[in-house]
C-alpha cells in the first residue's frame, strides 16, 4: 500500500511539471508567407511577364509585421513595397504596405495590397497571386479576389 501511494505522488508531480512547462513554453512563431514567382498577365491585348520576390512576417506580441516585395514585369515596371500588416488564414496570405520606390513615379506613396495562395509544395503547381494598388491603406483582412493569377514558375510557400 505504502509503495501504491509513493507512485501515485510521482505521477502528481510529473503531471503537474508537465502542466506547468506547457503553460511556459513558448509560441510558435508568427506566419509567414515567402516565395519568387512568375506569372503571365495581359494588359492592352498584350502579354506581359511579371516577377514577384517578397517575404511577409506577420505581427507577434514582440515585434510588428514586417517584409518587402520587390516586382518587376517585361514592360520595364519595377516597385518595392515595405510589408505593414500581414494576415495568414491556412493557405492564404494577404499582405500590404505601401510603395517605397518604383520606376513609376506615380506609384510612390500608393499602397500594394497582395494575395497569395499554396497550392502545394515544392513547385507552383496550384499557386496563384494577386495585387492590387490603393491610394490609401487598404489593410489586410481576408477577402475573396477573383481573377488571381496562376503561378507559372517558382514557388511561394504559406508556413
Amino acid at each position: 500500500m505504502k509503495h501504491k501511494s509513493t507512485y501515485l505522488c510521482i505521477l502528481a508531480l510529473i503531471a503537474g511539471l508537465v502542466v506547468l512547462m506547457s503553460g511556459t513554453s513558448q509560441s510558435a512563431p508568427p506566419s509567414k508567407a515567402t516565395g519568387g514567382v512568375l506569372w503571365m498577365s495581359t494588359e492592352a491585348g498584350e502579354e506581359i511577364r511579371n516577377w514577384a520576390e517578397f517575404e511577409a512576417h506577420a505581427a507577434s506580441n514582440q515585434h510588428p509585421a514586417k517584409g518587402s516585395l520587390r516586382y518587376h514585369n517585361s514592360n520595364g515596371l519595377q516597385l518595392r513595397m515595405d510589408v505593414q500588416c500581414v494576415t495568414v488564414v491556412y493557405d492564404w496570405a494577404f499582405f500590404s504596405g505601401p510603395i517605397v520606390s518604383s520606376s513609376d513615379t506615380l506609384l510612390l506613396n500608393q499602397w500594394l495590397l497582395v494575395v497569395v495562395y499554396d497550392g502545394g509544395s515544392p513547385g507552383s503547381k496550384g499557386d496563384k497571386i494577386w495585387g492590387e494598388v490603393y491610394s490609401s491603406d487598404p489593410g489586410c483582412q481576408p477577402l475573396y479576389t477573383a481573377g488571381m493569377s496562376n503561378v507559372e514558375n517558382g514557388n511561394l510557400v504559406i508556413h
